[in-house]
């Protein structure tokens, strides 16, 4: 029978008909697209898909696809293959160059995009690559589940090699349609935290990187030609010489160099005093610091502590409020000399305010709302630390994990503090370690306290830890999820908690799945977070190293090791040592502003250096056995199978509703793949669905679309079901953003050679629909191999992973 427009139509419009009233199932939208025909297998089906590709800068090649360019130029790149790349504008503007070209679609099936990028590229100012189909913008510019095309980083990703980035086409747009019109333009870096479009969206003012060809295709796992050229990994080495401890000696000089001068100063920082108070009083402690029992500390204490308890910010959208207040004030705990001068008279505001809307404006909240009075400074002080408790237990708490954890963690120390001053006013200390158990998982998350007990926004058992150790803000998480490890260090030196020490080593262990093996910047050996399956962050790959943590501002790398001195922990920090990652990181931070853990660190070197030889090397280091990692209340997986890396996200920044975007970072010896495709999933129903905007920043506000005409969203009008949330759970509210209302019941994917059915419920069982024309594969979760002569059961908070190749 011959194929026609008018015939594919009216396939089109007959099988969309049959997708009425499956609503429970969030691939109802996307069986069209991944069944050719339609068969009861879906999406096990993984044929060989490649449509269509263009050759950027080979001028036949661009020719017979309707090349057309603006402020292009053509290059040699990597291996000597041509590729073009997107120049500045003039004037420069955020916006640059652009390709145009056509290329061939399937009219049926979901279709994907990749480019081909090489791997040795970087250097941030080079931009991003934003996709465009008829004109219309494909994905979101900032953190969408739909991505931008590429952005390049300031390391390079993938050295010596090439990289296959892939998107998937908007399935609205391609049905009925053999052909369609697509757009590569650059764009210049984005800084996320800018409150104006000149600060967020910066000007593309060096060409971006490389762009080598473009490919159409329907299998979610892209595969180059056999003849195309790839590269090969360097052998790794490890990084040669260097810095070693002469740079701890170095940081002392400078610790002590900084407690000195804070030592000489006699004007109190209002500002910041309550962050040197804590400085001053744990150096107090140390005895290798100026600090150490010198007679000169406590004055200083007291000039920094009168200072703050002026002009404190108490505000609970304040996270930290009062916390190194009184974690200052424990440290020094009940020191003769501290207690005399806590007893002396002093002249303080009124009181203090901490109502956002009502008494004072935000980030002014101690202000005088009648003659000041006169107290003892242990009443002014506590009264600060009593406020800044009930404000933030009331009205400050979060539910994203690392943010519960700041302000609950502040909350815990500023009673402890409140403990020291006056008992009385204080929380019992099983009360407060209740915010704490909260922030790390080991209770339920209630939320802020009412008179009742608790909001409970999410319901009576909502955890900000799953089950297998992950944070739980939205999914999985790369950087921001790497801070908790730091935020709950600080929680066990403070409290001294043992069911908080194991948490911490249950998440260290779980976090150490997602590392990988890569290059530094100077092409030696070092591991990597799988920053590029983050919900969170939208940079990679992640600068420097991940060991014991990665490259963030937070960590120190020896924090966790020292204080727990668990195999894992400890064996990951050897690890970084010999690769001699640790000194190399440390001494760009010889002038780090953080003087409090540059001290901590010079001591807890020490401690991790006594300790004896751990087995333990993570998990995806060369040489390791194969494993499977999965957390199936995040959605998340992890495997390592032979030379292959493969990290899957299946819970991919879907805010709103379920729509199947899967995000996954693929690593062979040759090839690197970052892929966001569709998913097939099966969805709780909550009777609504989600009707995407037409907004091409931020999904959630919109962000901040760039001036002029318009630009429209190429997904606008997508609809997807709107997941249940818990029956006992006001929050979200349906049509909102938030937990739940993203996350599918189960998931199933094929790629390549693995068939993936992940369930992420407590107490159902689903089946996963194996291919046909394969009589057996291997579990590579269990072990086992399956015979697949019927559906296999994928049992509740499991997953099963066929191997279906050889």
């Amino acid at each position: 029978m011959r194929v026609t427009a008018s015939l594919i139509e009216s396939i089109v419009k007959k099988t969309a008909r049959l997708m009425v009233g499956a609503a429970r199932s969030c691939s109802a939208l996307l069986l069209l697209a991944l069944s050719a025909p339609l068969v009861s297998t879906g999406l096990a089906v993984e044929a060989p898909g490649l449509l269509d590709n263009i050759s950027f800068g080979d001028a036949g090649s661009e020719t017979n696809h309707a090349f057309a360019g603006d402020h292009s130029e053509i290059i040699s790149g990597g291996l000597g293959e041509p590729a073009r790349r997107l120049l500045p504008l003039d004037p420069v503007s955020y916006d640059g160059g652009s390709v145009s070209f056509k290329l061939k679609v399937d009219p049926l099936r979901q279709n994907y995009l990749t480019v081909k990028l090489w791997g040795s590229d970087k250097g941030a100012a080079s931009g991003r690559l934003i996709l465009y189909l008829d004109g219309m913008q494909v994905g979101y510019r900032h953190e969408g589940e739909y991505d931008v095309l590429n952005q390049t980083d300031d390391e390079a990703i993938f050295q010596g090699r090439f990289l296959y980035q892939t998107v998937a086409l908007p399935l609205q747009r391609t049905q009925g349609r053999t052909e369609v019109a697509l757009k590569i333009a650059g764009l210049g870096p984005m800084w996320a935290y800018g409150n104006t479009f000149e600060k967020y969206q910066h000007n593309l003012a060096e060409p971006t990187r490389g762009i080598y060809r473009a490919y159409t295709h329907t299998n979610t796992r892209f595969e180059p030609d056999a003849s195309e050229k790839q590269g090969a990994a360097a052998a790794p080495s490890v990084r040669p010489g260097g810095p070693g401890e002469e740079l701890l000696a170095q940081m002392k000089e400078t610790v002590n160099g900084r407690l000195g001068q804070l030592l000489k100063d006699k004007s109190g920082d209002a500002a910041n005093g309550q962050n040197k108070m804590l400085l001053l009083a744990e150096a107090y402690n140390t005895p290798w610091t100026v600090a150490y029992h010198n007679d000169l500390v406590i004055p200083a204490i007291i000039r920094e502590g009168d200072a703050y308890a002026r002009n404190a910010n108490l505000d609970p959208g304040n996270w930290v409020g009062a916390g190194p207040f009184g974690e200052a004030i424990a440290k020094m705990g009940h020191d003769p000399q501290f207690e005399k001068a806590l007893d002396e008279p002093v002249e303080v505001p009124a009181q203090p305010a901490v109502d956002r809307r009502g008494r004072n404006k935000p980030g002014t909240n101690l202000v005088a709302l009648a003659a000041p009075v006169k107290m003892t400074r242990r009443a002014a002080w506590a009264r600060v630390l009593r406020a800044s408790v009930d404000g933030h237990r009331t009205n400050g708490r979060r539910f994203y994990t690392n943010q519960s954890m700041i302000v609950d963690y502040n909350i815990y120390a500023a009673n402890r503090g409140l403990m020291i001053l006056d008992s009385a006013q204080a929380l019992t200390e099983q009360q407060a370690l209740r915010y704490l158990y909260e922030a790390v998982g080991l209770l339920p998350w209630s939320g802020n306290d009412t008179d009742g007990g608790g909001e409970k926004p999410y319901g009576t058992n909502y955890f900000e830890i799953t089950h297998k150790g992950l944070s739980r803000e939205l999914g999985y998480v790369g950087t921001y999820g790497e801070t908790i490890l730091k935020f709950m260090r600080d929680m066990v030196a403070l409290s001294g908690d043992e069911k908080i020490r194991r948490q911490l080593i249950k998440i260290q262990a779980a976090r150490m799945n997602f590392r990988y093996p890569g290059l530094d910047a100077d092409g030696c050996r070092t591991m990597k977070l799988a920053s590029e399956i983050d919900n969170r962050t939208a940079h990679f790959p992640l600068q420097d190293g991940a060991y014991t943590s990665p490259d963030i501002r937070e960590a120190w790398w020896m924090e966790v090791p020292a204080l727990t001195k668990d195999a894992v922990s400890v064996g990951a920090a050897q690890q970084c040592l010999e690769d001699n990652q640790y000194f190399y990181r440390l001494a760009q931070r010889a002038k780090d502003n953080d003087t409090l853990g540059m001290m901590r660190n010079i001591d807890e070197y020490a401690m991790v250096k006594a300790q004896p030889k751990s087995d333990f090397r993570l998990p995806m280091t060369d040489g390791q056995p194969d494993f499977v990692f999965s957390d199936e209340e995040d959605a998340v997986l992890a495997l390592k199978h032979g030379e292959q890396r493969l990290f899957v996200n299946f819970y991919y920044r879907q805010e709103f509703g379920v729509s199947g975007s899967t995000r996954i970072l693929d690593l062979t010896p040759t090839v690197m793949r970052i892929a966001t495709v569709k998913s097939q999933c099966e969805v709780a129903p909550s009777g609504r669905e989600w009707t995407r905007p037409d907004v091409i920043d931020t999904e959630r506000t919109g962000g901040m679309p760039p001036p002029g005409p318009k630009i429209h969203q190429a997904w606008q009008g997508e609809k997807v079901p709107v997941a249940k949330r818990p029956d006992d759970a006001t929050s979200p509210r349906y049509g909102a953003w938030g937990p739940f209302v993203g996350k599918a019941d189960f998931y199933t994917l094929r790629y390549g050679d693995y068939l993936i059915g992940l369930n992420t419920t407590a107490d159902k069982t689903f089946e996963l629909n194996p291919p046909v024309e394969i009589a057996g594969a291997k579990d590579l979760v269990s072990g086992k191999t399956i015979q697949l002569n019927a559906p296999v059961k994928v049992a509740p908070r499991s997953t099963v992973i066929l191997f279906l190749g050889k």
